[in-house]
């Protein structure tokens, strides 16, 4: 007999058999238990934390759709779901699930319009162009909130009125609570789950489990840590994720129930995860600390640029994450003993915004200043900070600024081609002494795992002989396959939505 929960299930309309349990509630947790709400389905969710929305809160950038009426009224008709595809697979280099990122492909309009439609009227009408993206179709709001937060606020508000539901299905939530065990039946269906809340084990059972939990980027200190099994190279980088993203989710669906486990070893680093040393009051763990802020790609996306610490530029900005992160490894070396206190082996870049281009992501920027992230400075102060990070003096770091600035003058008029393969750029860098920029120092952060539980286009389970796991389903980060090698900005918003609108039709069907 199950023990009382924060909150009793509505047990004079549903047996406790009939409820979906949700583990995790991140996005595709929280999309997860909405939809099979609105379909009469009662759901418990458990989560790890203290909070909702986990690491899907902190999504900056956007969330990606092609044909979307929000394209259309910013003037963008040439995308294709056919052209969405062919990036997302190029960005995967080539190692994508064919069948999943068709479903995300094809999907995507119809997840901006959930979104955006009359019952959540989520702000999305700004669309920008990402990284790897050969269209403008990353949507975002045009006020101050990031597009995660107004997604995940949105979508928390509307599950709110479910846990006051005296009538219909109800919302049951777990909080501090861990998944330790799946629970299956002598068929092998999984009917239930335990989990352990203030150091007690209690169990759950329910008709279809949902595993929600996110990817292992923060699982690099435990014995079983995947990031140790996987890619040790890696357990020194800092992460962007939340310290809960321990792959709780891959180790139990593998070992209770035989999950095969896909492309484990492919993690995703991103090149701009910022370094809080630019103020005074920053402290030595800020700096070289284990935990990131990331630095949105919207950034470069509206026009920013990479300078070396020598002031130079070496990359094409708007490449997929795995080339920027590779070209800053190979040319962003900076002092053992520079001003900042930066660890040496650490590789640091400069993002820089002229002052039209940063009116075009000022709410971010705003923020990233407001938190000591970034600055704004004249050229001179610009240089002063390359050369305390370089060491070298601030006339060579000069020279270096004012050639490059001059170069991609050329380059945004169309003098000349860039030498990085660049094509979209944002409006030219003057060297004018009274001139504003916006700067931070950044450096490469572990931040998505695009390995996990192999799903099909329902996303239910598959086990190690290629069989459905009945009644259990995956959605988020924790699956593996949509995004093969690297993941392309914008996605990880869209796939939460997708597959937990393909998971709960499903459910709901059947």
């Amino acid at each position: 007999m199950l023990k009382p929960t924060t909150r009793s299930l509505n047990m004079m309309s549903y047996s406790i058999n009939s409820t979906a349990i949700v583990v995790g509630c991140g996005l595709a947790g929280l999309s997860v238990a909405l939809e099979l709400l609105r379909k009469n389905i009662p759901v418990t969710i458990l989560e790890k934390g203290d909070n909702w929305g986990g690491n899907s809160i902190k999504a900056s950038s956007g969330i990606n759709g092609a044909i979307t009426k929000q394209q259309f009224r910013n003037n963008i008709t040439n995308d294709s779901v056919e052209q969405f595809y062919k990036d997302s697979f190029l960005s995967g280099k080539g190692q994508s699930d064919k069948k999943l990122l068709s479903v995300l492909t094809k999907n995507s309009a119809a997840a901006i319009e959930w979104l955006t439609g009359e019952d959540l009227n989520i702000d999305l009408s700004l669309v920008s162009k990402l990284g790897g993206h050969t269209i403008a179709r990353t949507h975002r709001g045009s006020g101050k909130i990031p597009p995660g937060y107004a997604i995940i606020s949105a979508i928390s508000a509307k599950l709110q009125q479910f846990t006051e539901n005296a009538n219909g299905p109800t919302l049951n939530v777990l909080k501090n609570a861990t998944l330790k065990r799946l629970i299956t039946s002598d068929s092998n269906s999984v009917v239930g789950i335990e989990y352990e809340k203030g150091g007690v084990r209690d169990v759950l059972h329910g008709s279809h489990v949902i595993l929600a939990t996110g990817g292992y980027s923060a699982d690099s200190d435990t014995s079983a840590s995947l990031i140790k099994t996987y890619r040790p190279d890696l357990l020194d980088y800092p992460s962007t994720n939340s310290i809960l993203t321990e792959g709780d989710g891959q180790k139990v669906a593998a070992r209770d129930v035989n999950a095969e486990l896909l492309n484990m070893d492919e993690i995703q680093i991103h090149p701009t995860g910022f370094i809080n040393c630019l103020t005074s009051s920053a402290s030595t763990e800020d700096t070289n600390g284990k935990w990131k802020f990331l630095c949105g790609e919207v950034l470069r996306g509206v026009g920013g640029i990479l300078l070396s610490p020598v002031g130079n530029r070496f990359v094409n900005e708007l490449t997929t994450r795995d080339k920027i992160t590779e070209a800053v490894n190979a040319s962003c070396a900076i002092s053992p003993v520079n001003k900042y206190g930066i660890k040496g082996s650490t590789k640091v870049s400069m993002i820089v915004l002229n002052s039209n281009d940063y009116l075009k992501a000022q709410n971010h920027i705003d923020f990233y200043v407001f938190k000591g992230l970034m600055q704004k400075v004249k050229v001179v102060e610009l240089i002063a900070i390359l050369s305390k990070l370089s060491g070298q003096s601030e006339s060579e770091i000069e020279n270096n600024v004012q050639t490059t600035f001059a170069s991609l003058k050329q380059t945004i008029y169309g003098d000349t081609s860039d030498e990085y393969g660049r094509s979209s750029f944002g409006t030219e860098f003057p060297v004018s002494k009274d001139s504003d920029y916006y700067v931070g120092l950044v450096t490469p952060v572990v931040h998505f795992c695009m390995g996990g539980i192999k799903i099909n286009e329902n996303a239910q389970v598959i086990d190690t002989t290629g069989s459905v796991v009945p009644n259990l389903y995956a959605v988020g980060e924790i699956t593996g396959g949509v995004h093969g090698k690297n993941r392309l900005g914008g996605n990880s918003l869209l796939e939460c939505v997708v597959f937990a609108r393909k998971a709960t039709s499903h459910i709901s069907e059947n």
